[in-house]
């Protein structure tokens, strides 16, 4: 047996759909669960549903930090093994179906979401989905994984009272309570709420971090508020616990415990459309704005990653023939100039504006030891295999899995024996994060195919074929690039 899939028996699902599911299931190998995801859109939608998917769709991704569009699709597809792993709760109902999007998340499994119709018969008359208790039945599910920071608050405060009656400062109490309360808190959530196994000695010393400075912006809200309303401290301590109680779940979901696979895949999740096909990037645009200049941040990073590639490529001698994959027309080249007068520079891309643009640009300047060339490097063999560089800034990851790594392969097929590769990519910090979530909500982000990658990913595939010789963390750019040297064997 393959998969398994679930249908709503109510006439909400086409069977074209149902089989539709299945065959996009069965084409993705790394799938273990796939979901047909509606479309909460026009008038014939029930109030009901549009509302209610919305708000815990909304609360889904704040507590699990993926994003699913669709939270009760009953068109489900997945594997037996996570049949099995569904079939040891106690759930039953529209909760198992939660459920089961929670475990996914929590065991950090691929939720490939595809669209299916829109189907909803006399207003959803033949749904047997009560409003009001399997609403609290699925929110049940969703809301007893903070069941611990409340547990956690209440150890908090019993301890502050306890030692608050025994006469003990403000900063006492509120150690003392942070301290037995901290402890069980970042046990139990990283054990039983967040199922993690993270480097231990990362999420302890971030958990503490963040245990003083709440406590710190508490103990500080609570001397504020006693002293200016003359109320206790005990009674002011819960309303200002209440404040930064949020806060404090949030940091723990999204930064201590989580793993890096975690990070990415929510980044990718909205890049890539929740598992529906990316919209590729448009290139010809794209060079088309560098061509008016219109990218004058841009710049300034470029030549930031510039200084930083040509310092790590310093060290190696006897650089004659330089080779970048997806340049256009290059913001790498005059910089390398510079640097290797003599050298041959190639620029092999398949965008036929940026290597128009960079020959206009550079083809008949001195050395003429320079062109762009118009090249599919997918879809092509080497055609030279002598470069002692090869180098490409932000290419891999505008890939699929597959092609990403058949990329890095073509990086080391340019290259000859004992040569350079040079590879930068975009990794999941935080720093990536907020800038690239600013950029989106403004509607300023164009790179919509863009996956934010792994180190181990991208090794995997390139320690086949060369020594890592060098590895480094771009920062200053802001949207962080890794910086990645292999010698070819």
């Amino acid at each position: 047996m393959k998969l398994i899939i679930t249908a709503d028996s109510d006439g909400q699902h086409k069977v074209e759909d149902i089989l539709h599911l299945r065959d996009m299931f069965l084409a993705n190998v790394d799938i273990d669960l796939a979901i047909g995801v509606r479309k909460f859109e026009g008038e014939n939608i029930p109030f009901k549903s549009k509302f209610g998917n919305k708000i815990t769709r909304v609360i889904f991704k704040t507590m699990f930090g993926k994003s699913i569009q669709d939270t009760q699709t009953g068109l489900r597809a997945f594997s037996p093994d996570f049949a099995k792993m569904m079939l040891k709760n106690t759930y039953n109902g529209y909760e198992f179906e939660m459920q089961m999007l929670v475990l996914a998340c929590n065991k950090n499994m691929k939720i490939l979401q595809v669209p299916i119709k829109t189907i909803y018969i006399n207003n959803n008359a033949a749904s047997h989905f009560n409003p009001i208790f399997d609403s609290i039945s699925i929110y049940f599910v969703l809301f007893r994984h903070i069941g611990n920071s409340i547990l956690t608050a209440l150890i908090d405060y019993v301890v502050f009272v306890i030692a608050f009656s025994l006469g003990f400062g403000l900063f006492a109490c509120m150690l003392s309570g942070r301290i037995i309360a901290g402890s069980f808190n970042f046990i139990v959530g990283k054990t039983i709420v967040f199922k993690t196994k993270a480097n231990l000695k990362f999420e302890l010393i971030s958990y503490i971090s963040l245990t003083i400075v709440l406590m710190l912006i508490s103990m500080q809200g609570i001397k504020f508020i006693s002293y200016y309303s003359g109320v206790s401290e005990i009674i002011v301590k819960p309303i200002c616990e209440s404040m930064i109680f949020a806060i404090s779940f949030l940091v723990q979901r999204f930064f201590i415990f989580t793993s890096k696979a975690k990070i990415l895949d929510s980044i990718n999740t909205e890049s890539m459309g929740g598992g529906i096909s990316a919209r590729a990037t448009d290139w010809e645009k794209y060079y088309s704005k560098r061509k008016n200049n219109n990218f004058k941040i841009s710049n300034i990073t470029r030549k930031i990653s510039a200084t930083m590639i040509l310092n790590l490529l310093k060290k190696y001698k006897n650089i004659h023939r330089i080779c970048e994959f997806g340049g256009g027309d290059s913001c790498f080249y005059k910089d390398f100039r510079e640097s290797y007068a003599n050298a041959d520079y190639i620029v092999f891309d398949n965008s036929k504006k940026g290597v128009d643009s960079f020959n206009n640009k550079y083809a008949t300047k001195s050395p003429h030891k320079q062109k762009a060339i118009l090249f599919n490097l997918l879809e092509s063999k080497a055609i030279d295999s002598s470069f002692d560089v090869v180098f490409s800034a932000g290419l891999i990851e505008h890939f699929n899995k597959t092609n990403t790594r058949a990329m890095c392969i073509k990086h080391f097929e340019f290259a000859k024996s004992g040569g350079i590769v040079l590879i930068t990519y975009p990794t999941p910090t935080l720093l990536y994060r907020v800038i690239r979530s600013i950029l989106e909500k403004l509607n300023l982000w164009e790179f919509h195919d863009e996956r934010a990658l792994l180190f181990d990913e991208v090794n995997a595939t390139c320690e086949e074929y060369g020594e890592l010789l060098s590895r480094k963390l771009n920062f200053a750019i802001g949207l962080t690039q890794e910086i990645l040297v292999y010698k070819k064997y």
